[in-house]
């Protein structure tokens, strides 16, 4: 029994589209952008089902697909956008639902946070992360290793902060 293309779809699209956009929304901290991204990725992802269906890594493919079209929204409408993009709400899976872990994130470096957003809740590998941004590997693992770092530092400081305040 074969599957119809469109049913294969409708489900990558029900298990692949909200973290798709979770990973977008992390990365580019501006909700419009992620949402117009996501949705842009998954309508080239429809139009070309036949081959992303057999690609190694679908959502991979979406992901840098969504990636490369919020990067040329950017480049389209920089002088447009504030400098500063809004405070991102919480990003809703149990995982991400910890505050002090989204503050830090967001206080990241912009090279960080992408690389930290795509690799945890992206879920891609740092090989494939590379990809989706265009980086050389070893620049997404260096970037992976410092934000990291600065994570780890940053969730000790808040926990020592909460330890103090009792």
């Amino acid at each position: 029994m074969t599957v119809d293309p469109s049913e294969a779809f409708a489900l990558f699209y029900k298990n692949h589209s909200g973290p798709v956009f979770r990973t977008l929304l992390a990365g580019t901290l501006n909700r419009a952008a992620a949402e117009d991204a996501t949705a842009e990725a998954f309508a080239r992802a429809f139009a070309h089902w036949d081959t992303v269906a057999v690609h190694p890594n679908p959502r991979a493919w979406v992901l840098r697909v969504a990636w490369n079209c919020y990067r040329s929204s950017w480049r389209k409408w920089e002088g447009r956008w504030s400098a500063d993009p809004p405070e991102v709400p919480s990003l809703a899976p149990e995982a991400w639902s910890d505050p002090d872990l989204m503050a830090a994130i967001r206080r990241l470096p912009q090279g960080q946070r992408e690389v930290i957003v795509f690799v945890a809740l992206g879920e891609l590998t740092p090989t494939q992360t590379a990809r989706v941004l265009g980086k050389a590997a070893e620049t997404v693992r260096s970037l992976l290793f410092s934000a990291r770092v600065a994570l780890h530092r940053a969730l000790a400081e808040a926990t020592d902060l909460e330890e103090d305040d009792d």
